[in-house]
């Protein structure tokens, strides 16, 4: 007579636990399945190698604070960028291809705030491991600080203007970027221990040479300050003043001396923003933008040229300035040549000139970094640089990223061996066709949606597990198994068949030893 099995044994015999009697998956002569995570197009596309993915996924099911954790891992401002990306991760976002691309710039924001909202300071102080020095607090400088602080570094941040945020603060239009999230944000660094020491400048206020004899090491990231000029007859007169002056007047509540109309010169985003902080002042009713080759070659974000123009900014494409025209010291026009772009370069026909009106001329055509920082110390000093001081005017986000792998070069030259994922896989990305969304038979098609739960669902997951069961319906041996919130495969029952592999729409599966296509 068999005895009663027991209650563990029965377990097994159901097929809902691993049997240690008898793993069936032993059996397996085929390769065994694995999960992997494949790089998706709207990470190879972000410039912060943020894991999108991921932390949509978390997002999708509420969990708030393991999407932060997640997203902290490469941004640790996302409230920032949530306002000021320019987003290229929804470019080529594959939703795209089947109703509308993911808004993955407003759930990248809403992490944001619900991290400033839930933020607790430290309960205890950190061990300190050595002191850094930090000059600028741009994105490039904020991003070191805070990766350095998290990890028990004390942080002194030298900024020369009289507030924290360098281009953040001064640069960035208040419609673009609202300031209390700016403010909030300080105030997070100063509760993990920044210190912030406004109105000091290198070589002038503060040394390389103190620097270096009081901090292990020194982080540069002054960005890039310097207003590229352009020798144009009556570019000195008065009323022609550089984007950066002006939109740091606008940033810091003071009334620029402009007369209507304005004409701002420049095709980036600082001479977008400077074309629609103008247009928001009091007096000034007629704004246009000029620039020299055409809409399809201007640098600044599409959407931000849209916004402009939306708002009614006159814009002027294939147009070069000659001579800024003036009467009894005041601008009376400026005289423009057409222009194009061939195989040789900028070609300006002087034969086709004409003049614009205006009592204004704001000059945007660029900015440059000051590289003599380097050359403030009278001895040799082991330097770290980043953000636009390195690589030229660029984004917040790709300063971000540079101050975060500055901040762990740091660590590492202190035998603090830290191992971040610094850098995205060199693999093709999962593209649209490479999905098998027949398999998702709940899929609907939709738009965007409003809030950023229900936004978040809408992602493919591409390349990346988001658990949605197909490989546990499909499995024929029971060999998947629901753990801890998600879907794990149990290679005590699987015998390798590889089902799951080929029925996975985000495939996030392949089988041990095949080459993945």
């Amino acid at each position: 007579m068999l005895s009663k099995p027991s209650e563990n044994n029965f377990k097994y015999a159901c097929g809902t636990k691993s049997s240690t009697i008898n793993k069936t998956g032993e059996w397996r002569f085929m390769p065994a399945p694995e999960r992997i995570k494949r790089l998706s197009p709207c990470r190879q596309d972000c410039l912060l190698d943020s894991d999108i993915p991921e932390w949509q996924e978390a997002v999708k099911d509420g969990r708030w604070e393991q999407a932060w954790q997640i997203m902290s891992r490469y941004n640790p401002f996302p409230a920032l960028t949530g306002y000021v990306c320019f987003s290229p991760c929804i470019e080529n976002c594959n939703r795209g291809r089947l109703d509308q691309e993911i808004d993955i710039r407003s759930i990248e924001r809403a992490i944001g705030e619900w991290r400033l909202e839930h933020y607790q300071p430290p309960t205890a102080p950190r061990e300190v491991k050595d002191q850094v020095a930090v000059v600028g607090s741009g994105p490039a400088g904020l991003s070191c600080a805070y990766y350095l602080a998290t990890a028990g570094y004390r942080v002194t941040v030298f900024e020369s203007a009289p507030q924290v945020g360098g281009m953040l603060a001064l640069g960035i239009p208040e419609y673009r970027l609202p300031r209390r999230v700016l403010q909030q944000e300080i105030k997070v660094l100063e509760e993990e221990g920044v210190n912030f020491i406004t109105g000091r400048t290198l070589g002038k206020d503060i040394s390389l040479n103190e620097l270096d004899k009081e901090f292990r090491r020194i982080f540069l990231a002054t960005g890039a300050w310097l207003s590229r000029k352009e020798n144009i007859p009556g570019g000195e007169e008065k009323g022609v003043c550089c984007a950066l002056d002006f939109l740091s007047m606008i940033n810091t509540g003071r009334h620029p001396d402009i007369k209507d109309p304005v004409v701002v010169i420049g095709g980036g985003n600082a001479a977008i923003d400077s074309a629609r902080s103008a247009l928001r002042m009091n007096g000034i009713n007629n704004v246009s933008l000029i620039y020299r080759r055409s809409r399809a070659e201007m640098p600044a974000d599409p959407g931000e040229v849209e916004a402009a123009e939306s708002e009614g900014v006159e814009l002027i494409f294939n147009a070069l300035p000659r001579e800024i025209e003036t009467d009894a010291d005041q601008i009376q026009s400026v005289l423009l040549d057409q222009s194009k772009t061939n195989r040789e370069g900028l070609v300006v026909d002087q034969s086709r000139s004409f003049r614009k009106a205006c009592g204004s001329v704001i000059m945007a055509i660029g900015q440059e970094a000051d590289h003599s920082v380097f050359e403030k110390s009278d001895r040799e000093i082991e330097l770290f640089a980043g953000g636009d001081l390195v690589s030229g005017p660029a984004t917040v986000a790709e300063a971000i990223r540079a101050g975060r792998l500055a901040a762990y070069s740091i660590m590492a030259s202190l035998g603090d061996f830290a191992e971040p994922e610094l850098f995205l896989p060199a693999e093709q990305p999962v593209l649209f066709e490479d999905l098998n969304l027949t398999a998702r038979v709940n899929l609907q098609l939709q738009h965007r949606q409003g809030e950023p739960v229900e936004e978040a669902s809408r992602c493919l997951g591409c390349g990346t597990c988001n658990s949605c069961g197909i490989c546990y319906l499909f499995c024929p041996d029971m060999a998947v198994d629901w753990i801890n919130n998600r879907y794990e495969l149990n290679l005590d029952f699987c015998k390798g068949c590889g089902i799951c592999v080929q029925e996975c729409p985000a495939r996030a599966l392949f089988m041990e030893g095949v080459d993945i296509i």
